[in-house]
């Protein structure tokens, strides 16, 4: 494995120095290296899980939808 910058080259020495940034709803904890700023997401069983800018998208628009449909009130019909 060949490091492209001097900012990359402590983690492909040493291992990444992960940082934990966000815990999820869904228990999971996303973390940052505090060198390369490489993100991955820890599954309920302790797995990493790297996050693809395709992947990311895909969450960040699952989650506007998600924040849209508990705005709009639900019309309750009555029997």
């Amino acid at each position: 494995m060949k490091p492209n910058s001097t900012k990359v080259l402590p983690c492909a020495v040493f291992g990444h120095n992960y940082k934990r940034s966000k815990t999820n709803i869904d228990h999971t904890i996303e973390m940052t290296c505090s060198h390369c700023d490489t993100v991955v997401v820890t599954d309920r069983h302790g797995n990493f899980e790297t996050i693809t800018v395709s992947n990311s998208q895909i969450a960040d628009t699952l989650q506007e939808l998600y924040r849209l449909n508990r705005r709009i009130p639900k019309a309750k019909v009555a029997v």
